[in-house]
């Protein structure tokens, strides 16, 4: 086995979600966080010296993608209570909107 790290590649396009603008977002910041975690691989399997990049520095850029990640699930632990709960108007509206189409009321 090569002493290299692999790239890793995250599901981003197959996520299924109602509201369009929402599934950008989260497909955004999948996209977002696999190109640090692939950033950081590179830097570590690099043997370019001119671009070192520090403990320090990676330990910030490590810290930043964390509190992204916390953020982002948590705001996505929010929107799935809501859903849940039958209080998010918007999945509301896409599921009425999709049994109407699929009985014909609508177009």
């Amino acid at each position: 086995m090569s002493d290299k790290l692999k790239r890793i590649d995250l599901v981003t396009d197959d996520l299924r979600l109602g509201d369009r603008d929402e599934r950008t977002d989260l497909v955004g910041n999948f996209k977002n966080t696999e190109e640090a975690i692939n950033a950081i691989i590179g830097w570590i399997d690099s043997d370019d010296t001119s671009d070192f990049v520090s403990k320090e520095d990676l330990e910030i850029m490590l810290k930043g993608l964390r509190d992204m990640i916390k953020e982002n699930n948590k705001d996505l632990k929010e929107r799935i209570n809501r859903i849940l709960l039958g209080t998010d108007v918007e999945s509301i509206e896409i599921v009425v909107t999709q049994i109407l189409k699929q009985r014909g009321v609508i177009d």
